[in-house]
């Protein structure tokens, strides 16, 4: 019985330098699903989340993209797209966990781009959250 708390001790102390001394933990991931909802043009997406680059995707008329991001203790979590439709062009948070933690479901933002913008559904709706930069 005198190991269980000592070890308990020693646990606690590890954690809280690990903590102290910058190093991320992860607690669970998220999922961001992109969707191409135009008609005619393609969609090409370049992701990073929590700065780690996830790649370049060209996605079709219809076509998803699904990707997860690391939401981290004690640091800012977030994902971020570059996003070219057509002759529209930006660059979108599409995590940031302290702005969506509440308005994405099931650890889930699901974001549908088309030639006005970018939409995320909250509450079963899709909500335009960022038109094309002009």
């Amino acid at each position: 019985m005198t190991l269980f708390p000592k070890n308990l001790l020693q646990i606690l102390f590890l954690l809280n330098a690990f903590f102290h001394l910058g190093f991320s933990v992860t607690l669970f991931d998220w999922t961001i699903l992109i969707v191409n909802d135009s008609k005619s043009q393609t969609l090409t997406t370049h992701c990073q989340t929590n700065g780690v680059d996830i790649g370049t995707k060209t996605l079709n008329p219809s076509g998803k993209q699904a990707f997860l991001c690391p939401v981290l203790v004690k640091q800012r979590t977030v994902a971020t797209c570059d996003m070219t439709l057509g002759n529209s062009h930006g660059r979108f948070d599409v995590l940031d966990f302290d702005r969506d933690r509440n308005r994405c479901v099931d650890k889930a933002c699901l974001w549908h781009v088309n030639e006005n913008g970018l939409f995320l559904v909250i509450n079963g709706q899709l909500v335009l959250q960022y038109p094309w930069p002009k």
